[in-house]
């Protein structure tokens, strides 16, 4: 037993920092969570296959600006040497999802590093619905 006078230790104050501090097991993955959608965040477009009934999407971010530059495009299509974009491939793989219809043309290129790179063209009609009607 001391004889009277304890002092509480206040380590947030003796140490600045103290509590953003925390360990990590060794092995154990990091799981990142997702960011929530926002409702009708996007903008709509008209889809019209080749076959089958017209329907309704709604895209944003790097998937919006894929499907622009492949409805710019026209017949012609898009390829990442020509349109640069970190993932082509993924914006493509997600407008399929949603049942645009993108075809892909493998091509050769030289130069100093050559090999062969996808042409996409889009195959589906598609036009902005600026109405925003029912699927």
């Amino acid at each position: 037993m001391s004889g009277g006078n304890e002092v509480t230790r206040n380590l947030l104050g003796q140490e600045p920092g103290r509590k953003y501090r925390h360990a990590t097991a060794a092995d154990t993955p990091k799981i990142a969570h997702r960011k929530a959608k926002r409702h009708n965040s996007g903008t709509p477009y008209r889809v019209t296959p080749s076959a089958g009934d017209p329907f309704r999407i709604v895209v944003s971010g790097r998937d919006r600006w894929a499907l622009e530059e492949l409805r710019k495009a026209g017949a012609k299509g898009c390829t990442p040497i020509d349109n640069p974009a970190p993932r082509w491939s993924a914006y493509v793989f997600n407008l399929r999802e949603l049942g645009v219809d993108i075809e892909t043309i493998t091509e050769s290129h030289e130069g100093v590093f050559p090999g062969h790179h996808g042409r996409y063209v889009l195959r589906s009609g598609v036009a902005p619905d600026w109405k925003g009607g029912t699927q």
